[in-house]
């Protein structure tokens, strides 16, 4: 008795560390990338393609190719059989009753059923469970290990073994599923920059018709790599061997991958196909829009910090590395002619807004603004984009600007914005979730080469003054829901069609956004406003100090060296780098500190190197140094320092029997500052 009861203790332990082991965990990985939603949706429309072929047979000589579904996607019980099958359903939070009934409120029984078809194959993975009496090993303990499919690893499903439940292989896996295609992709990139991918099938086993599911991953970089590969996504469903995508972009190593599936299921992907990488040349980065003054503050000096915000109008192909920004302003001289003065900074390529520091009240700006990106060891650059302003009075001119625009925003009210009678409409934002939404309609044209549409939205203005980039999204839908809004804001969106052929025509409104005063008037809920309990974000206090400097000479060529130290760092402050500006001045100007030429470099430091190494200085020549933390609370006060190169001696002739005074027994001259 006491060996029968050891045999099952060990067994049952041995069933447990194969549950918990690395290959366990490696196969369930591969679940998950086996069994996506796009392969359940596939699914979905091969059994609506499936209950109508009858007819499609009669208006197709092949069933496979992809007039198939657009027939059934006009066709008016088909259609409504296919809904459930695009990718905006979401049936975790929703019951099919509640989907089909607002859009067929009539007659939903296709809708209904094909719904409740696509939430049982989420549920249950193909193939059938064994018969109870055929488990063994670790699959006939008696033990609930398991309560649905989706907790066995790979193909496996949770079946009985009589007494209790078990991961177990199923029986007739891949009974009528169709067999994968061949691995091999062959590509053929057109001229206007459009990539065409085909494959072929081994022959096709299956009754129903089959539907192919492409699926893409992509790195940047001069070389290709699986490490540094996003996710695996989704980027076509089509009933041909082929597939054309339009959004290829430069510089990009791509890998693709096709799976087969039918009513009955899939064998999978096929292994990653070879690298493509486009054989056009990245472009440089689009020219960044929109620069505008979102906030002007008054330091205890008098001067002002000005925060400059912009956006790209689209994404480019090689991501930023970092924007160079230039301002400008003239000052009244002595002279007719006035002096102008020129600064430059540069800031991180995932920043989108810059803070322009030390600036003079009544006084005009000029800023610039350029992105700057690098493929191997070229630099791309984008045009530069300008912006005019002024501090006059604080600034009253902007203030006035942005009172104009509270004033339109604030006018709604307590009324709603109707829908415009364009190409676009606008629903009523309305309060879900815990964010503000809306809802964007557009006219369904009917058009066969019309696949997607790809919508954009951001605020042009905020009565807040707080800003936010572009956001997107792509939707097969003739309507999107826009989550996430900020209140009393102005907004433009803009829809395009994503045609196989070419891009469609932007159509594109604007709308408002109500306060949340209005907002939390019309219901009974608790809606925290902004602003309400967030803490001020702290002032940076870090601040270098010691600024010393000293100058070597070696051959009549002068290095600076530049060392300092940080004090007063915040434990919740980390030190991500620091700005570091050096300028030539001269020595009118270094009365004032202020250069008069443009400064003539400036970068930022890793935040372990508070060491900067200068050569090729002039002798005898003052230099302005300005060195800045930046934490990741933000950037604190910059601290100016003023150093002057030593004079070179002119170097003494000495007759050649001195041999004891050539050069090369000369020690280099250092001098501390």
């Amino acid at each position: 008795m006491f060996s029968r009861s050891l045999n099952v203790c060990v067994t049952l332990c041995l069933w447990i560390t194969a549950l918990t082991s690395p290959e366990s965990v490696s196969a369930r990985k591969q679940d998950d990338s086996f069994f996506t939603a796009s392969i359940y949706r596939a699914r979905c429309a091969s059994r609506c393609l499936s209950l109508h072929i009858t007819r499609i047979s009669a208006f197709f000589k092949h069933s496979q190719n992809n007039g198939s579904l657009v027939w059934c996607q006009n066709h008016k019980q088909c259609s409504k059989c296919l809904e459930p099958c695009k990718e905006s359903w979401d049936l975790k939070e929703n019951q099919c009753q509640d989907l089909c009934e607002p859009l067929f409120p009539k007659k939903h029984y296709e809708c209904l059923t094909s719904c409740e078809f696509l939430k049982s194959i989420e549920g249950v993975k193909q193939g059938d469970c064994p018969a109870p009496e055929k488990a063994s090993g670790f699959a006939a303990a008696c033990v609930e290990s398991c309560e649905e499919d989706g907790e066995c690893s790979a193909v496996k499903r949770c079946c009985s073994n009589g007494c209790g439940h078990t991961c177990q292989l199923p029986k007739n896996l891949y009974k009528g599923v169709p067999l994968k295609p061949r691995k091999d992709l062959v590509f053929l990139e057109q001229p206007s920059g459009q990539l065409e991918i085909h494959w072929s099938s081994k022959f096709n086993i299956s009754v129903e018709p089959v539907l192919y599911v492409v699926q893409r991953r992509w790195n940047y970089g001069i070389h290709p790599s699986e490490d540094d590969a996003t996710e695996w996504q989704t980027v076509a469903q089509t009933a041909e061997e082929r597939v054309q995508l339009a959004d290829i972009r430069a510089s990009r190593w791509y890998q693709f991958r096709v799976a087969a599936v039918n009513v009955h299921g899939t064998r999978g992907f096929t292994a990653p196909s070879k690298h493509f990488r486009s054989s056009r040349d990245p472009s440089a980065p689009p020219s960044p829009t929109g620069l505008r003054i979102t906030n002007m503050s008054l330091g205890d000096e008098g001067l002002l910090t000005v925060r400059l915000n912009w956006t790209l109008p689209e994404e480019p192909d090689i991501p930023i590395h970092h924007y160079k920004v230039f301002w400008s302003w003239t000052v009244p001289t002595r002279s007719m002619v006035p002096s102008k003065k020129k600064r430059r900074k540069t800031t991180d390529g995932a920043l989108r807004w810059v803070n322009l520091e030390g600036l003079q009240q009544n006084s005009s700006y000029t800023v610039e603004l350029q992105a700057v990106t690098y493929w191997g060891q070229v630099r791309l650059k984008s045009s530069k984009a300008s912006l005019r302003f002024s501090t006059t009075q604080n600034n009253e001119s902007v203030k006035s600007v942005l009172k104009s625009k509270k004033d339109d925003i604030s006018s709604l009210g307590s009324t709603l914005p109707k829908r415009p009678a364009g190409p676009l409409e606008v629903g009523t934002p309305f309060y879900q979730d815990g964010q503000l939404q809306v809802r964007v309609y557009w006219k369904h044209r009917g058009d066969p080469t019309v696949s997607r549409y790809h919508v954009q939205w951001m605020p042009e203005y905020c009565s807040h003054n707080e800003t936010r980039g572009p956001e997107k999204s792509v939707t097969q839908e003739n309507y999107i829901n826009l989550p996430g809004l900020l209140f009393s804001c102005k907004y433009k969106v803009t829809v395009h069609m994503l045609k196989s052929k070419r891009r469609s025509k932007d159509e594109s409104t604007t709308f408002l956004t109500p306060s949340c005063a209005t907002i939390r008037s019309k219901t009974h809920k608790y809606i925290p406003c902004p602003g309400e309990g967030v803490p001020s974000h702290p002032k940076v206090l870090a601040k270098p100090e010691n600024l010393t400097a000293s100058f070597s000479i070696n051959e009549g060529n002068i290095t600076g060296n530049f060392l300092w130290r940080v004090s007063r760092v915040a434990p919740h402050q980390r030190i991500t780098g620091f700005q570091v500006t050096w300028a030539e001045i001269t020595t009118e100007s270094r009365q004032n500190s202020l250069p008069n030429s443009i400064i003539s470099q400036s970068q930022i430091l890793p935040p372990d190197h508070n060491l900067l190494v200068v050569s090729n200085l002039r002798p005898s020549t003052y230099y302005r140094l300005e060195v800045q933390v930046i934490t990741t609370g933000g950037e604190g006060p910059a601290t100016v320092k003023t150093f002057q190169t030593p004079n070179i001696l002119p170097v003494i002739q000495h007759r050649p029997r001195l041999r004891q005074h050539h050069s090369h027994h000369q020690k280099p001259l250092v001098e501390r500052h």
